[in-house]
């Protein structure tokens, strides 16, 4: 989870307004599970006897600002995305499912490139974040029509410190700092030209809004949710478990 440093920011007068009437979703699903220890990716892995991208392709079918989904997946998966997981839950807002790269934002890039029709808006969503509500997706979609992106965080609940290898530099003040969660929206012109200047430079980053900062885009933030977690280890599956009993 990347942290955040910035100030939630109020004012509209960092982008023009932009009224959002096509918004297109990008699914990362090209992890391998390496942290989490199993033989199958972990999106694949059994939330509640649904494959955990179900949950997470099932909230986006459902929304209707999006208007069509791609899923990016590991090489080798691609055909069983498209066999189990789009025919077999009738995801018919699935226009592409594309081999991912090397890097997060290889894949990112990969299902930019696989829309068919440049939408206003995209949404960038973790495969592995099943919980998050149609309200969160709404709000950061909400959050376009003012800034280049918007991203939900949450508060830090830890003291922050920055170190290295030996010893602590300096306490960070954790009142500006918020824990970054997806989905993430974007304007799709400037996610464009943020990759594209990213690869002139061969700059990567662990999400698409440090791309949107780094090549001059203002992003803005919303609160995010306790029970959008990630699903890396088999504790956190055991957690979603637990949160998807209480919110259904």
């Amino acid at each position: 989870m990347r942290i955040l440093r910035w100030h939630k920011i109020r004012s509209s007068k960092f982008s023009r307004r932009l009224k959002v009437t096509d918004v297109a979703a990008i699914v990362v699903a090209a992890g391998e599970g390496t942290r989490f220890g199993s033989e199958i990716p972990k999106q694949f892995l059994l939330l509640q006897n649904r494959p955990i991208i179900v949950h997470a392709l099932e909230r986006l079918q459902s929304a209707a600002a999006i208007r069509q989904i791609i899923v990016v997946a590991g090489k080798e998966w691609v055909p069983y995305t498209g066999r189990e997981i789009a025919s077999r839950f009738h995801f018919d807002k699935i226009s592409a499912i594309v081999p991912g790269g090397k890097e997060r934002q290889d894949s990112v890039l990969a299902g930019l490139q696989a829309l068919p029709i440049a939408p206003d808006i995209v949404v960038v969503h973790d495969a592995v974040r099943p919980l998050f509500s149609l309200d969160l997706l709404e709000r950061v979609i909400k959050g376009c029509e003012t800034f280049d992106a918007c991203v939900p965080g949450l508060p830090s609940r830890d003291t922050v410190k920055r170190i290295d290898a030996e010893r602590v530099i300096e306490t960070v003040p954790r009142e500006s700092l918020r824990l970054v969660q997806t989905p993430q929206a974007f304007r799709y012109q400037n996610l464009l030209h943020a990759f594209e200047q990213a690869g002139k430079k061969n700059f990567y980053s662990t999400d698409e809004a440090a791309l949107v900062e780094k090549f001059g885009g203002h992003a803005g933030w919303i609160e995010g949710e306790e029970t959008n977690l990630k699903i890396t280890t088999p504790r956190d599956l055991q957690i979603a478990e637990l949160f998807l009993q209480e919110i259904t």
